[in-house]
């Protein structure tokens, strides 16, 4: 039944879309978590890793993008957000837009809670939008791309712990049937004597 409800409903797709364009903005979970977890259950061939990719690439895109106008068109809630970063924190940043704008873009991408940051910065600090949108989607895709990637070897790995576990277990099931044969045959014996 799931297998038919993933695989078969672009529906789930849709969701994975919906999700990183607005609930990931309103939750708590990281989009690491979501990434990983969406390379996990790819990995049970309940999902097609490439169109959940994709899905989650065209909503964090939108999203980033909204933000990015928000923040260039001098927004109000983000003008807030600006006043309350500290002095020292924007000149590092403006300095980083200045001097290096693709490479700050790039490392800003990729450091947890800060990614959600980086569209906003590049819009307060007039980064030019095809170089956002350009250094964001590749940030973006690569991002997106580990993270799927390593939840599906997460899979891998716990199916691999889970049959030695397996092992182990039966291991354990045959030497306790063991111990229990030679108790009882001394015990028996005992009683013969």
């Amino acid at each position: 039944m799931y297998n038919f409800i993933f695989s078969y409903n672009p529906l789930s797709y849709f969701g994975i879309f919906i999700w990183f364009l607005f609930l990931d903005q309103l939750t708590p979970i990281p989009e690491e978590v979501t990434l990983l977890s969406i390379g996990y259950i790819a990995k049970q061939h309940l999902i097609n890793p490439y169109y959940a990719g994709l899905s989650a690439f065209c909503g964090l895109t939108i999203i980033d993008n909204l933000f990015y106008w928000l923040a260039f068109s001098g927004n109000k809630l983000i003008n807030r957000f600006k006043n309350k970063i500290g002095e020292k924190v924007q000149k590092k940043y403006i300095d980083g837009m200045e001097k290096h704008s693709v490479r700050t873009l790039l490392l800003l991408s990729f450091i947890p809670k800060i990614r959600f940051f980086s569209p906003i910065f590049a819009g307060l600090f007039h980064v030019k939008w095809r170089t956002f949108f350009l250094v964001n989607g590749f940030g973006t895709l690569i991002f997106i791309t580990l993270y799927i990637t390593a939840g599906m070897l997460f899979h891998n790995s716990l199916k691999y712990l889970l049959k030695e576990l397996e092992l182990v277990r039966h291991s354990v099931f045959v030497l306790f049937m063991i111990v229990i044969t030679i108790v009882l045959f001394f015990k028996f014996n005992k009683k013969r004597d």
